[in-house]
Formats: C-alpha cells, structure tokens, sequence
C-alpha cells in the first residue's frame, strides 16, 4: 500500500525540464581549389543539439550585387555523431551535411571532424566529452538562373562552384549562456540572427536585377 502511494505521488509531481546540451561554434571558411563566383562565404555558427544528434546552422554571405553581407538560416543542416578510432583508440566527434534538390539548386556537401576532450564544462551543470575544433572541407555548386521578381524584373543568378576548408571553433560563452537559460536548439538559433541583427547583418531578401555578367574563375593550390 505505501509503495503504491509514493508510486502515485512521484507520478503527480511535475517533471523538471532536461538539462540543455547545445554547442556553438564559429565557423570559418577559407576557399581552396578551382572555384567559380566562389568568393561569398564569410563565416557563421553551428548550433548542435548533442542530446538529439541535430545539426542547423547561421551562415554570413556577401551579395554579390551589392557586397553586403546577409545571413541565412540552416543551409549547413544535418547530423552530429561520436566514434572511436580502430587504430588508436581515441574519441572523435563528426558532423555531416549534404543537400541536393536539384538541377537548379544549390547542392552542397558538408563534413567536419575533431577530437574529442573529456568533461568539458558547457553550462547549467553539464559536463560532456566534445570537440572543442573541428575541420574539414565544404564544397558547393549551383547552376545560373533566371527567374522574374515580383515588379516583372528579370533576375539573374550567377552560378558557382567550389571547395572550402572549414574550421568549427566552440564558443564557450555563448554555449554556456544557451545552456545556463536551458534554451532549445531553435531559440539558440533565433538568439544567434538577433545577435547578426543587431550588428547590422540583415536576413537574406530577394536579390536586385542584374545583366548577365562574364563568370569569375580563380584557382589556388
């Protein structure tokens, strides 16, 4: 009788809310490689929810009509995972993108790794084993296009295509502030594009006419 009691009290009482386990790392971006209009990535962050494997991101582009940089949310989306090395032994973390929705989208592949520290101290009372930096490549394609805005304006796009190595670094405040508040991945990211707001970084808008201009092409080793 008392067990099926407490039973009963510990069913009533409310939940308390899981610990956050949200990383946030800034990300670079250094072109390598034959590329085409390749010359508009200018960083960003990573938002990893460890707890559930998700992976969204802020990327800073530069438009290539006006040069001002904009950002947009969640073209670097995908998957978080750990292993361990056959050969030594030692833990790594890994994050995997890939996109393609088309001839006439962009089409990216996306993947970083690093090796993980042990208990590392992320916020709201969390220890985790992470990687505090990640590198690894990016490459990107799309091809041109027309398309008409919404005054019948005729719109081109450039296509593109390159390669970047990227570098991941964790953001150890801005991790521990998102995990301190317990907010989930998707407030982690709205506090992210207010942060680029308010330094004057606008999310992407519909682009300006442009005449149809002679591709760029640059190589490096």
């Amino acid at each position: 009788m008392k067990r099926a009691l407490l039973a009963a009290l510990l069913l009533a009482l409310p939940s308390l809310p899981a610990r956050a386990q949200i990383l946030i790392y800034d990300l670079s971006f250094n072109t390598t490689g034959p590329s085409v209009n390749y010359d508009f990535l200018e960083g960003g962050f990573l938002i990893v929810d460890a707890a559930s494997n998700a992976v969204t991101s802020v990327v800073i582009l530069t438009d290539p009509n006006t040069n001002i940089p904009y950002y947009t949310t969640g073209v670097l989306s995908g998957t978080y995972m750990e292993m361990v090395s056959e050969g030594s032994g030692s833990e790594y973390a890994v994050i995997t993108s890939t996109s393609s929705a088309g001839a006439n989208a962009d089409n990216i592949a996306f993947q970083i790794l690093g090796k993980t520290s042990k208990n590392i101290g992320i916020g709201s009372g969390n220890r985790l084993s992470i990687a505090k930096k990640l590198s690894g490549y990016l490459l990107a394609s799309a091809a041109e296009s027309t398309s008409l805005d919404n005054a019948s304006n005729t719109v081109f796009s450039y296509g593109f295509a390159g390669s970047s190595k990227v570098t991941a670094s964790l953001q150890a405040g801005l991790t521990s502030e998102v995990n301190d508040e317990r907010l989930a991945a998707a407030a982690a990211l709205e506090l992210l594009t207010t942060e680029l707001e308010n330094r004057g970084i606008q999310p992407e808008a519909s682009p300006s006419p442009t005449a149809s201009p002679s591709a760029t092409v640059s190589i490096s080793n």
